[in-house]
């Protein structure tokens, strides 16, 4: 099995096409209890072009990687993560996302798994890294369970965002699935 592969699901990196930038799209409207929860408003019109090019100031796009979950040939989440952010030997997940429809079905873990893999490739990334809304409780109690912890920071909310965030580290075991 390719090692971008779970089952069924696919894990495929985002090229910026048309065609994956309408299923991104697709995604991000199909989860406004997220967008709810951490901006108080719906997803815009534009989310899927700001998600692929959002990018903290001192990385290069060569450090970014937005990820479709695919389920046969639709996609259903997506992931986007920043190598070597904020450190050298840390990854970033900034967004970790599934369509409504497909949340509490097991998928979230499998696609961990199937993000966690990939970055396992990467030598220097020693740590994962996310930051969690506090207006996100389920959010938090799924990556809890993935064996992220508190690392006791505590951002304020970032522009956009109606929440702190809570950053949260697991460190990469190479081999390991969430």
């Amino acid at each position: 099995m390719d090692r971008n592969q779970s089952g069924a699901l696919t894990l495929r990196l985002l090229t910026g096409l048309a065609a994956e930038m309408r299923e991104l799209q697709r995604v991000l409207e199909a989860a406004p209890s997220y967008f709810l929860s951490v901006t108080g408003l719906p997803p815009g019109n534009a989310e899927a072009q700001s998600t692929y090019t959002a990018l903290p100031a001192d990385k290069t796009y060569a450090d970014k990687f937005l990820w479709g979950l695919y389920a046969g040939e639709s996609m259903v989440g997506c992931a986007d993560v920043i190598r070597g952010y904020p450190v050298r030997d840390k990854a970033v997940i900034g967004l970790f996302l599934l369509g409504q429809s497909w949340q509490r079905r097991g998928l979230g873990r499998a696609f961990a798994a199937l993000v966690e893999r990939v970055i396992g490739a990467w030598p220097e990334i020693e740590c994962l890294r996310l930051n969690v809304a506090v207006s996100n409780p389920g959010a938090h109690t799924f990556w809890h369970k993935l064996g992220y912890r508190e690392t006791g920071e505590v951002k304020p909310a970032p522009p956009g965002f109606i929440a702190a965030m809570r950053v949260m580290e697991k460190p990469l075991h190479r081999g390991d699935v969430a």
